[in-house]
This record gives structure tokens, C-alpha cells and sequence, in this order.
């Protein structure tokens, strides 16, 4: 029986892989013995109060941030204009 050359190795080893990749993505799905009772299923959580706070005042930060740069521009504006029509009456 002849040896395997190179390619044929690693030929096989893709072979090996795709083989444990494709037993790792099927999924077993849960069948149970008896049905569901409707009052075994979990209501839903509401959505996080704290999360949804803590958005809200990152949101307040951002928008009092935003103000205050905007400000900040137009006073440096104003004052380039300021110096710039200075330059031109002297």
C-alpha cells in the first residue's frame, strides 16, 4: 500500500474537521415527555428599568456636551471675524 504524499494528508485532515464542524453544528432539539402546561411557560421581562435610565442621562450629557461645544465654535468664529475687520481698519 503506497504512503500518502502531502496533499492527501492534508486532504484529510480538512476531511476530519469538516466531519467534527458539521457533529458540532447539529442541534439535538428537547422533545418533552409530557406537553407544556400554559402555566409553566415564563412571562417575558420587562425591558431593564435601569438600563433605560442610565440611557436617558447619557443621552442629557451628550446633548448638554453638544451645546456647549456648538457655543464654544461661535465664540471662536466671532472672535476670527473680530480680528480679522480689526486688521482691516488699522
Amino acid at each position: 500500500m503506497p504512503k500518502k504524499t502531502k496533499k492527501e494528508k492534508i486532504l484529510a485532515e480538512y476531511r476530519k474537521k469538516i466531519k467534527l464542524l458539521d457533529q458540532a453544528q447539529t442541534i439535538k432539539t428537547y422533545q418533552p415527555s409530557q406537553p407544556i402546561k400554559p402555566t409553566q411557560i415564563i412571562p417575558e421581562k420587562p425591558a431593564d428599568e435601569t438600563q433605560t435610565k442610565e440611557d436617558n442621562r447619557l443621552l442629557i450629557y451628550f446633548h448638554k456636551d453638544v451645546q456647549k461645544s456648538l457655543l464654544i465654535i461661535t465664540f471662536i468664529i466671532a472672535l476670527e471675524f473680530a480680528l480679522y475687520f480689526a486688521k482691516l481698519i488699522k
